[in-house]
């Protein structure tokens, strides 16, 4: 098995999310995101986002009780098909260009 390349932890989540690479938007459901990260998923199989793309994902969440729109750039560091036991998704790993403070932040 492989060492681990992960540098900062990650929080499972469903957060609705849409992800944009120039062309039309790719919407989803980031199942884990970190300081360093996400990990996107789509039921959009066909989506032209590829791995080296530079994207910029979007989502919802709250610091300290109020409402927050996050808008983070960063690049697809891969893609992967695989069922998630209700459909086909390809998801993307996406690396931030800068870190994501999640202190105080929750996501309902």
């Amino acid at each position: 098995m492989g060492a681990e390349r992960r540098v900062h932890s990650r929080v499972r989540t469903n957060i609705r999310a849409c992800m944009h690479s120039g062309g039309d938007p790719v919407e989803g459901v980031i199942e884990n995101v970190g300081e360093g990260g996400v990990f996107f998923a789509t039921e959009e199989l066909e989506s032209v986002i590829e791995q080296g793309a530079e994207v910029t994902v979007d989502f919802d969440g709250f610091r300290a009780g109020e409402p927050v729109n996050f808008r983070i750039r960063g690049t697809v560091l891969r893609t992967e098909r695989y069922f998630d036991g209700r459909a086909v998704v390809r998801a993307f790993a996406v690396k931030f260009r800068d870190l994501l403070d999640l202190t105080g932040l929750s996501w309902s």
